[in-house]
């Protein structure tokens, strides 16, 4: 005090702020200046991302094995991308020639039409056993067909006869069955469980990738030349799926000692395990490699029991039931939305290119919104839980279509299709996974792949049977033949029956992961 009492006049501040910084220096306080961070921080950070692009770029793998998932991912991208530009190519040929009148019965006759076809491929695996041989074979018989397709339309001028719009109608959604199971069975076959969760996200992500491309391909057809630019494009796709496919099995064959030790040393030893449950949706099912007693005929006798076992274990089972029907039951009202927007795009643009484009944007938007909402489905499903977000799709759906019902338009058909399509994609399919999770081998590889590759077309049958009796466009009807009311009640009956399964099923789930248990 006798200090400050002989400081000059207008010292005192000065000093009573020299105080407080001396006591701030001297004692810690949270009031102190954050600390700039350090080089050893930064550095941390750059190793970790450095880290995570070396196992993304699977780094530990030896080179061989890097270049043969390469191949498969090419194989997959280019299976993925040209489904994406030749559907619309599909969708506007068929709409031409043969008329909207006779989508429908075209989409109830596909699963018709699917039965032998999965059944001779089933053949022709068992036959062949080598899976580069079957892909050459699906390939080159797929590949016949577009060259068929491409001469004949570019013979016509454009105007081709209806059976080619048909062949290209059955050609390109059988494709889309045969190609993508084909090629991730090749994957699970020479992949161990360990590298298999390693590889697999990167090449879903690869896939999605392919699908953009594909979209953004169709939404430039007018410079590409037109639809026989994409047919002809699509013809050599299905030959570059078949080398993507034979390189990488090669590279896997001339793999040297020393890096397949090295892999088993990492990852346990190579084997052809059975494939994991993240791949399960897109495995075909598949018969026994030795020839079955009878030769062809008891080939088809085999096939049509293991459809028959897959019915049953779905039926018999209330949980493998609710997960197949809120897996697929989106499938009923999204084929009236897909036709009624079908409908609208091929009314609203006269010219085929332009119809082209336009669907090729739809799908563009619907990869985008799946490829965003993938992003946050995991912290989604953990935030909410796998029941709740089972209502999610059934709920979105009925506003969509009731929104449409309100508002028919193109855009907003556009908006509804766009927005269901995201929804089941990204955020119901990872869901429905997790169903399967608390199910036997015998239901996984049984009953849930009759689903696949059965069940969600009876579901698409079922909406082809509305558009047929409900919505069906004709010349009689103008300027649509969309009947809101209809179409709302029969899209509001379907919810609550779908949300009440859901319901149930999403208890069950829970259920069973409380108690560990699991559905045999």
């Amino acid at each position: 005090s006798r200090f400050r009492a002989a400081l000059p006049r207008g010292a005192h501040h000065r000093y009573r702020t020299w105080r407080v910084t001396r006591d701030r220096i001297r004692t810690p306080s949270i009031h102190r200046a954050p600390a700039r961070p350090s080089c050893r921080s930064n550095e941390s950070s750059m190793s970790s991302v450095m880290r995570y692009l070396e196992k993304a770029m699977l780094s530990d793998l030896p080179l061989r094995r890097r270049l043969s998932y390469l191949s498969f991912a090419g194989a997959l991208l280019a299976a993925l991308g040209s489904q994406q530009f030749v559907a619309p190519v599909k969708v506007a040929i068929f709409m031409d020639v043969v008329g909207p009148d006779m989508e429908p019965v075209a989409k109830s006759l596909l699963l018709v039409v699917m039965v032998p076809i999965l059944i001779a491929y089933n053949i022709v695996v068992s036959l062949l056993k080598n899976p580069t041989r079957i892909m050459f074979a699906a390939c080159g018989f797929y590949g016949a067909i577009y060259f068929l397709v491409t001469g004949v339309v570019l013979q016509s001028a454009g105007h081709p006869p209806a059976w080619v719009a048909w062949l290209l109608y059955y050609a390109t959604d059988t494709k889309s069955v045969i190609f993508m199971p084909a090629i991730w069975s090749v994957l699970a076959d020479v992949s161990t469980s360990d590298v298999s969760k390693k590889i697999f996200p990167l090449m879903f992500v690869v896939t999605q990738v392919g699908g953009v491309a594909g979209s953004l391909v169709a939404v430039k057809v007018g410079s590409l030349g037109g639809e026989v630019g994409l047919l002809l494009m699509q013809s050599f796709a299905c030959l570059a799926i078949a080398f993507f496919v034979r390189l990488g099995c090669t590279l896997l064959e001339g793999a040297p000692p020393a890096a397949q030790q090295q892999l088993e040393n990492s990852y346990g030893a190579i084997e052809a395990p059975r494939p994991p449950d993240a791949i399960a949706e897109a495995k075909a099912p598949e018969v026994e490699k030795s020839a079955a007693p009878g030769g062809v005929l008891g080939l088809i006798r085999e096939q049509l029991y293991s459809g028959i076992e897959g019915v049953w274990l779905l039926c018999s089972r209330p949980y493998v039931f609710g997960a197949f029907w809120v897996s697929y039951a989106s499938l009923m009202p999204r084929t009236m939305l897909d036709y009624q927007n079908s409908v609208a795009g091929t009314t609203a643009f006269s010219a085929r290119d332009d119809q082209i484009a336009y669907f090729g944007q739809v799908n563009l938007m619907i990869n985008i919104g799946t490829g965003l909402l993938a992003l946050f489905g995991n912290p989604i499903v953990e935030f909410f839980g796998v029941g709740t977000c089972l209502l999610f799709l059934p709920v979105g759906m009925f506003v969509c279509m009731a929104a449409l019902c309100l508002f028919y338009s193109l855009s907003m058909s556009t908006i509804s299709l766009v927005a269901v399509c995201t929804l089941a994609y990204g955020l119901n399919s990872p869901c429905k996974e997790m169903l399967y999770v608390r199910t036997s081998k015998d239901i996984k590889y049984k009953a849930k792949s009759w689903s696949e590759m059965y069940g969600n077309q009876i579901m698409k049958v079922f909406g082809a049977q509305m558009n047929m009796w409900v919505n069906l466009e004709t010349d009689f009807c103008q300027p649509h033949c969309f009947h809101a009311q209809a179409t709302l009640a029969i899209t509001g009956v379907w919810v609550a029956l779908w949300l009440a399964i859901a319901y149930r099923v999403g208890s069950e789930h829970r259920a069973l992961e409380a108690a560990d248990g699991v559905v045999s």
